[in-house]
């Protein structure tokens, strides 16, 4: 791991902005569920900082649940909703049903707009720089599969800062319900340029502590992308019928053929 990138120059304070990097580096998935953090010491030495700056860091990042720090073992990194297994298993119940996409998206259509809301009212200064750098992560030239761990990414952060841990573990099943949306075939550069100006659009709404916008600029994106998937799918299926069409008259031309 290359920790060069950590903790620089920002109007936030130093155990905020190692506590944003560090966070920024598990939302990516660049740390991953069981990955093993380096000791205070070594943390602190690697980064240039005081380990009192490193420890208030990771208190922070314990606090949210997104680590486990005990005595003996060192700091590992949680999967989301390790925090409580009771919830993870009925959550899991949800992946059992195997519900269709559509579903899904009515689903996110109810629970992220009001999440949003409730984000514009609880987020911290630190919160907002990191979902302002997500943004700025979106808007520049990335691959689709970087796009979509951006994309997951800003939207599981939204749910974080709403600071409830029921809602960050709903969120959660939604993302890994919804991991076709994400998928390549959905993926085109236009609506990858719409998303991050919506993403935008609800950041910025967030950051004014507009909760009434937040919930309108999360809704609408919400539609505008079932809209798309919808479409996607439609098109998919004129290809289908066409294909099977010609496929049909292929086979009755060798029938009449056979015939003659």
């Amino acid at each position: 791991m290359d920790w060069t990138a950590i903790g620089r120059a920002t109007t936030l304070s130093l155990p905020d902005r190692l506590s944003v990097d560090l966070e920024r580096l598990i939302l990516d998935g660049k740390l991953e569920p069981g990955d093993r953090l380096p000791p205070e010491r070594e943390l602190a030495a690697h980064l240039g900082v005081s380990r009192v700056s490193v420890r208030e860091a990771l208190r922070e990042l314990e606090n949210r649940g997104l680590i486990d720090r005990r005595p003996g073992r060192g700091t590992i990194v949680l999967k989301p909703g390790e925090r409580s297994a009771v919830f993870d298993e009925a959550l899991g119940v949800v992946a059992s049903l195997r519900p269709e996409l559509h579903d899904i998206m009515e689903l996110r259509v109810i629970v992220e707009p009001p999440i949003a809301r409730i984000t514009a009212a609880r987020a911290t200064r630190r919160d907002l720089a990191q979902l302002r750098e997500l943004v700025e992560a979106m808007e520049a030239d990335v691959t689709k599969e970087r796009y979509a761990e951006l994309d997951r990414a800003f939207h599981q952060a939204i749910a974080q800062y709403a600071h409830n841990p029921l809602l960050e573990l709903i969120n959660e099943q939604i993302a890994q319900q919804i991991a076709p949306s994400r998928a390549n075939r959905y993926q085109t550069r236009e609506r990858r340029a719409a998303s991050s100006a919506a993403h935008r659009r609800i950041y910025e709404a967030i950051a004014a502590g507009d909760g009434d916008l937040a919930e309108h600029e999360a809704r609408e994106h919400v539609l505008d992308i079932s809209r798309q998937i919808a479409n996607a799918a439609q098109d998919a299926g004129r290809a289908q019928d066409a294909g099977a069409a010609e496929h049909a008259d292929a086979a009755q031309e060798r029938s009449d053929h056979d015939a003659g």
